[in-house]
């Protein structure tokens, strides 16, 4: 790291993710110029978006276009006014903060195919954010990533090797939208990561049509009333089975688990009880997760005998349970973290992936995106 930073210095990590209920902002201090910092969690946040700002952002999802233009700006000046608010619920001057990282809000992600590179959307203008917050702010992380061969993802190897690396092989397993592993290793040149298979985004889209239901499956109480549909788990598997066989880097997006996929199997099963369609997509998002363990991670780790979970998935005990219950027979064992850190954890991994850029360090890992070299990510405002 350069010589000039700081021994301590505070950064913010922004996260939308690609549920886009709400905005996370972690305000976390780094210590150390090495390799691997010290870490602490100042202060956490999660706020949601209005049902309705919601909805304008799942129907701008897809290609750029003149509403993500539009959102482009309106979420710049809304995160602002949360960063600000933020500080001052914590008593932090924006002048004692080093930089944000904006992980930004994802509309569209495509992995890439024979010919064409990955592409990768995410809105939330940076440097109209660090004009309104006075602070430095690294944005649009996935960019160089993709423009050195990889998939622009995952992102948060590196931040899981420095916060949860030890000499034993252990991993890392993020439920949000999309399931994504880090198999993390005392040499990070060994670390693998990947993308699994859905996690909330399946189970979601269905719970939204229980009747009377909230927009999620809110503490597994709608998919404990289920029972899994045979026929709907044949055809998720039948689907995506190109997909799941695919053996890593690979990521995922909305076109792999999202509206496309949801409208083919509500065809398909028009007469499904909502609830067993939710059980269902549990059960999907547990065995698909479990069978990438089986087929990519054992066989190149048999000694893994621990998974860390975090994310919103977490909050879901029928969700952990079907998990717990698929990883026992692997002889694996799964641990959610602890309720702050579950939530936190991604937008911890932009404010320590901003610290990189700042100081001229690459963020990716390119064995987990299949880049052909390490990358400097982001874009710096101003």
């Amino acid at each position: 790291m350069d010589a000039r930073a700081p021994a301590a210095r505070l950064a913010l990590g922004l996260m939308s993710g690609m549920s886009m209920d709400g905005l996370d902002i972690a305000l976390v201090e780094i210590s150390g110029n090495g390799a691997r910092p010290a870490v602490g969690l100042r202060a956490f946040e999660g706020t949601s978006y209005e049902p309705a700002f919601r909805q304008r952002l799942q129907a701008a999802r897809g290609p750029a276009s003149a509403a993500s233009d539009a959102l482009d700006v309106e979420l710049a000046d809304l995160w602002a006014e949360r960063v600000l608010a933020f500080l001052v619920q914590h008593d932090v001057a924006p002048a004692a903060v080093s930089v944000i990282g904006l992980h930004g809000q994802t509309l569209f992600h495509a992995p890439r195919e024979a010919g064409r590179p990955a592409l990768s959307l995410q809105v939330g203008d940076g440097a109209r954010l660090a004009a309104a917050t006075g602070i430095p702010t690294v944005s649009d992380f996935r960019q160089a990533d993709i423009a050195a061969g990889g998939e622009g993802a995952p992102l948060v190897p590196l931040a899981d090797w420095i916060l949860y690396g030890g000499d034993e092989v252990t991993a890392c397993h993020n439920l949000g939208s999309i399931a994504n592993v880090t198999v993390l290793t005392p040499d990070l040149a060994d670390v693998m990561a990947f993308d699994t298979g859905p996690a909330n985004m399946l189970i979601d889209a269905f719970a939204g049509r229980c009747p009377g239901a909230p927009v999620l499956d809110q503490d597994g109480t709608l998919s404990a009333r289920g029972r899994i549909d045979d026929d709907v788990l044949l055809t998720l598997y039948m689907k995506r089975a190109a997909w799941l066989a695919q053996p890593p880097p690979k990521s995922a997006g909305y076109g792999t688990f999202g509206p496309d996929l949801i409208a083919e199997v509500l065809s398909a099963h028009a007469d499904v009880d909502p609830y067993d369609l939710v059980r269902t997509a549990v059960a999907f998002t547990a065995n698909t997760l479990a069978e990438a363990y089986e087929r990519f991670v054992l066989t190149r780790y048999p000694g893994l005998g621990r998974v860390r979970f975090s994310g919103g998935g977490c909050r879901n005990p029928t969700l952990m349970a079907a998990i717990t219950e698929r990883l026992a027979v692997c002889g694996v064992e799964a641990e959610a973290l602890d309720d702050t850190w579950a939530d936190a954890k991604e937008a911890v991994a932009f404010a320590l992936l901003a610290d990189r850029t700042l100081h001229g360090l690459p963020g990716n890992v390119p064995a987990a995106t299949g880049a052909t070299q390490p990358a400097v990510l982001g874009t710096m405002h101003p």
